[in-house]
């Protein structure tokens, strides 16, 4: 596209500036007059009086806000009262009336941007004055002088910019004057003079203009770049006429690189081609008459389309812009939009579907619950305020309870268990039930039941659902006697069975029972153990009995299969078998045929004959372990990144394993091993120490361990550590060692050096730290002390009211950072040693806390209960502090005009039993509770309290310094514990810590 036609010529802006040259020559013989000069320099003076009374203006709303009764105003300020609003937006409104005033003065434009600030500062402080009205009383509180004055010092501010823009308005009065004294005979002349400076001013603004030109230049590269690094296409289309002056078709003007990224085509090619040509797509659907309506009417159009592109499916959305020439179209790419719409019609369409299977699964339920025997029940736990199971409450059973209570469903549902059933709940199936949910394991159980004055057994088995169960139940009554039968049978046929079983495991023999009809067998245990089986495990019939079978005696046991299902007997004595554990077993076998239960059937023994064919195949056996762990040895090289070599002493010859070719980038056997062809991988800098080590050993006949670098086929640098032993093979003497890759170790030892060396440095700023907190912070600290005490003996009846409120505020603040010294000292000397750890009555503990508050205790009346505190291993001094700031929060933040009251108490737990998530390593722990009935505070601050510095209130409200919780929580910590609190505004709080038991 080209751009130059949207420039003007320069033709226009010569002709402009003849022009201007010719009215600057006519005005500039008119400026003989006198008048003009005087007319100008009293638009000066009336120019500068309107800045002067501006900046009375300004003097007035400042000077307002030192009048106290203002200020009172402000502090009886309610909803309906805009005082202050006026007065912030008369201070606005004066402002800008200055800064168009002085918009062509520098200087005052300067001074004015400090008068913004100021006015914004002044009319803060009013409004914070306002918010906290004011106390008649004598004793004002630090927060309203302290406000008063900012304020008195902010209108002092803004006193001396007035007084200095006012100096220069006067000045500037002055200098005018002697100006027009000075030059009213001159008038005629200056006026020429001015002439002649506005005709150079308009030669600048020529020179302006052209630069103008030159930066549209640079605004068109600009564009260019832009539409170069879009990821829309944009084209831009120009209209073809006929020879009616209809359109035909548009001419492709300018085409950015997006069309390249897209569409495959190339900008520079397409251009000054019709649409019909390059996108013929366009001519189609009514788009083309789209493109004509939007040129013709001025108003935009957008298309979405879908177009082929090498065979690739493409979405875009079209936005159609009339410009004066042509229009403007940009394509961008919806193909990824269109896909999603796509899925979310699926996963719509697959929903609708799962919700018919919802439904039909209702439906199906319901029958279920209908044609089954089963009473099915389903309760949900009601539980008391200690979150502890007390009952449950029927919210379904089908109709099957009715033929054994008498009750109907729709009567029973939503009351409690031990309403209806009282047997569940007086009984041991009541803590079954809340087993099962507290554990979500589900369990069973049998009981008996009353039904009709005989007594039924039922078997019930519960299941977690949500914060519930659900309970199946059915009655077994008819197998419990037919159980306490076959009891009795089973005792007679055990005792003969045990005889049979013992006199199998003393032979190693086993017995079978095969019927020929259908291959059915059962075998007995001893059998199972010789097939590495315990004993019932499986299902034994003639076909799947096949694949213990050694596949090469598999012919020989379907001969005996055939010969015994024809004869009852067989000719075959003996086969081999492979149990479970792939152990090769030889079995010898002794049947006959009978009839049992009228089926034929071959029932006899077979004999484990293992060991006396073992001996025959030693050898054998010797060499396949040889091969296993061969095996083993060459996969445990890969794992743990080791090669094994030998060399042969006195030569250049020696082997290397395959993995010892793979840690040098080789596949194994890709060179042949030697010293020299395996010296060229030893880095150059660790060649002496390989060559040393090689001669060491060679003379002293003993390899000690050592360490060096290697450069693989492909660069990388690996460290290996080297060990070995000589040993005598073929004769020959034989160093045999391995190699092992400690690269990824070196690397980790590193990182684990700098470790140590970034926590040194933190112990050191630490251990700094303490000596600054305990003595540099400190001792200023005492001196300003000392200094208070004197001057408050000597010079405080001396001081003025005031004076005597702000010292008192010097000693609260020295108290205060005093205190928050020794918090910080005390927080940072909590380490996590535990040497020092011993067993420490936690009673002993409290009640020397209570002596050490007892003032503070007698003082608010507080009334402490503690239960028998545990004894634990821990350090006596830090379990006090603990205690200590946990009992003086809570009588710190005690409500108004209400006895504080404590509550401890002390309990053992197991660590599973603990919700809260945090590293346990002890099994069971001491779960300590504080509990007050303080203010309380927020549950969304339940964490920030104790981080260090964090406060909920100011510190004119309650004294502190915020490090208290901290200190609790790192002390709580080191004895690998964990604290939390709870608590609700104007409820109390509780503070939790576990303690190792």
């Amino acid at each position: 596209m080209d751009f130059k036609r949207i420039y003007s010529s320069s033709k226009t802006y010569i002709v402009l500036l003849f022009v201007a040259f010719v009215i600057i020559l006519f005005t500039a013989s008119m400026a003989y007059y006198q008048i003009m000069r005087m007319q100008d320099l009293a638009e000066k003076v009336a120019h500068t009086l309107q800045v002067n009374n501006a900046i009375s203006e300004l003097s007035a709303h400042s000077t307002q806000a030192e009048s106290e009764e203002f200020r009172n105003q402000l502090q009886k300020i309610d909803g309906t009262n805009t005082i202050f609003e006026d007065y912030v937006k008369e201070g606005e409104t004066i402002l800008h009336t200055l800064k168009d005033l002085t918009k062509e003065n520098p200087s005052q434009q300067t001074r004015l941007a400090p008068m913004e600030t100021l006015l914004d500062s002044l009319h803060a402080e009013l409004r914070s004055l306002a918010n906290h009205p004011g106390n008649t009383r004598i004793d004002i509180g630090e927060s309203q002088l302290s406000k008063k004055t900012n304020i008195n010092f902010t209108l002092y501010r803004i006193r001396n910019i007035r007084n200095q823009m006012l100096a220069e308005e006067r000045l500037s009065i002055k200098n005018t004057r002697e100006e027009y004294d000075s030059n009213k005979y001159l008038a005629p002349f200056t006026s020429l003079l001015l002439a002649f400076f506005a005709l150079v001013i308009f030669v600048l603004a020529f020179l302006k203009i052209y630069r103008n030109k030159v930066r549209i230049r640079q605004s068109e590269n600009f564009l260019r770049s832009v539409l170069a690094t879009t990821d829309n296409i944009v084209n831009y289309y120009e209209p073809i006429y006929d020879e009616q002056k209809a359109i035909i078709d548009f001419i492709i003007i300018f085409a950015n690189e997006c069309n390249r990224d897209y569409l495959g085509l190339d900008p520079e090619h397409i251009m000054d081609k019709p649409i019909s040509e390059v996108f013929p797509f366009l001519m189609l659907n009514g788009e083309f008459e789209k493109l004509v309506s939007c040129f013709q009417q001025k108003e935009k159009v957008t298309l979405d389309r879908q177009i082929s592109v090498q065979g690739e499916k493409l979405w875009f959305k079209s936005l159609i812009t009339p410009l004066a020439q042509g229009i403007m179209v940009t394509a961008r790419n919806s193909t990824a939009e269109e896909k999603a719409k796509e899925e979310q019609l699926l996963l719509n369409q697959r929903l609708e579907d799962q919700n018919l299977k919802l439904l039909d699964n209702r439906a199906f339920l319901n029958n279920i619950f209908k044609s089954i025997s089963h009473v099915v029940m389903n309760f949900e736990s009601i539980r008391n305020e200690k979150d502890e199971i007390t009952d449950f409450k029927i919210l379904f059973i089908n109709d099957k309870i009715t033929p054994i209570t008498g009750d109907l469903p729709e009567d029973i549902i939503n009351k409690k268990v031990s309403e209806i059933f009282p047997t569940i709940y007086e009984s041991e199936i009541f803590g079954y039930l809340t087993g099962v949910v507290q554990t979500g394991n589900p369990t069973s159980y049998e009981v008996p039941y009353e039904v009709e004055g005989a007594s039924k057994w039922f078997s019930a088995r519960a299941i977690k659902l949500g914060d519930g169960i659900t309970l199946t139940t059915r009655e077994i009554t008819e197998e419990k006697e037919k159980t306490d039968q076959l009891l009795q049978l089973n005792v007679q046929l055990e005792t003969q069975n045990s005889i049979f079983i013992d006199a199998e495991n003393v032979a190693n023999i086993g017995s079978y029972i095969w019927y020929l009809d259908n291959g059915e067998a059962s075998i007995s245990d001893n059998f199972y153990r010789i097939l590495g089986y315990e004993p019932n495990t499986f299902k034994v019939s003639y076909d799947s009995y096949k694949q213990f079978v050694h596949p090469e005696d598999l012919e020989t046991y379907n001969r005996l299969g055939t010969e015994t299902i024809e004869h009852g007997t067989s000719q075959v004595n003996g086969y081999r078998i492979i149990t479970k554990q792939g152990d090769v077993k030889h079995i010898e076998l002794n049947g006959r045929a009978l009839i049992r239960h009228g089926r034929k059937a071959s029932v006899g023994v077979v004999v484990d004959v293992t060991e006396e064919k073992q001996n025959s195949d030693r050898v054998v056996s010797l060499n396949q372990e040889l091969s296993i762990q061969n095996s083993i040895l060459t996969d445990a090289e890969r794992i743990a990144k080791i090669g094994s070599f030998l060399w042969y002493v006195g030569t250049d010859e020696i082997e290397l394993s395959d993995n010892f070719y793979r840690m040098l980038g080789h596949e194994p056997k890709a060179f042949k091993p030697s010293l020299k062809e395996y010296g060229e991988f030893v880095h150059p800098e660790d060649l002496k120490t390989y060559h040393q080590s090689i001669e060491k050993s060679t003379n002293e006949l003993n390899v000690t361990e050592h360490r060096y670098r290697i450069i693989t086929k492909t660069g990388e640098i690996k460290h290996l550590k080297v060990n070995g032993q000589f040993i005598q093979k073929n004769n020959k003497q034989v160093m045999s060692g391995v190699a092992q890759d400690i690269s990824l170790s070196i690397e980790a030892e590193e990182q684990l050096r700098a470790s140590n060396m970034e926590l040194q440095h933190s112990n050191a700023e630490l251990e700094s730290f303490n000596r600054v907190a305990s003595h540099d912070l400190q001792e200023p600290l005492r001196k300003t002390q000392m200094f208070i005490s004197r001057i408050e003996s000597t010079e405080a009846e001396h001081l003025s009211e005031k004076g005597r409120v702000y010292f008192k505020k010097v000693v609260n603040a020295a108290s205060r950072m005093q205190a928050l010294v020794l918090n910080l000292l005390t927080y940072s000397r909590i380490d996590s040693k535990h040497e020092d750890f011993e067993l420490i009555d936690l009673n002993q503990v409290l009640q020397k806390v209570k002596e050490d508050l007892s003032t503070n205790i007698e003082n608010t009346g507080a009334n402490i209960k503690s239960e028998n505190l545990p004894t634990l291993k821990g350090v006596s001094y830090q379990l006090e502090q603990l205690f200590n700031n946990l009992i003086s929060n809570a009588l710190k933040y005690k409500v108004a005009d209400v006895t504080p009251s404590l509550t401890i108490q002390a309990e053992k737990v197991h660590a599973k039993q603990i919700p809260e998530d945090f590293f346990k390593m002890a099994n069971t722990y001491y779960k300590i509770t504080i509990i007050d009935n303080g203010i309380g505070f927020s549950t969304e601050h339940s964490e920030k309290i104790f981080e260090v510095f964090q406060r909920l209130h100011q510190k004119s409200e309650y004294t502190g310094t915020g490090i208290g919780l901290a200190i609790c929580k790192k002390i709580v910590e080191n004895h690998r514990g964990f604290i939390y609190a709870t608590s609700e505004l104007g409820k109390g709080s509780a503070f939790i810590f576990y303690l190792p038991a």
